[in-house]
């Protein structure tokens, strides 16, 4: 029951996000970028990779919480829009 709950909340969450931000893959494709220029690489970061980074992140405040449901549900829209990127 958990499960239908949390993917519920991570449909709803997504489709919020897309009407504020707009599309994911193309944001984060932006953001990539940007990502690549800030690190002073000669390349781009793909929008799965910005995906993995987003992930990364909310790993480290699971360690530091793993009982704050919202990071979960956070990891597994990030997980969904890099899929969605390389599709």
């Amino acid at each position: 029951m958990v499960g239908v709950k949390m993917r519920d909340n991570i449909k709803k969450l997504l489709a919020e996000r897309q009407e504020i931000y707009g599309d994911a893959t193309a944001n984060f494709k932006k953001i990539g970028v940007i990502w690549g220029q800030l690190l002073d690489l000669p390349y781009s970061l793909d929008a799965h990779q910005v995906a993995q980074m987003f992930i990364a992140a909310k790993l480290v405040r699971i360690s530091a919480n793993p009982n704050h449901e919202d990071s979960w549900i956070d990891v597994q829209g990030y997980a969904e829009h890099g899929l969605n990127s390389l599709l």
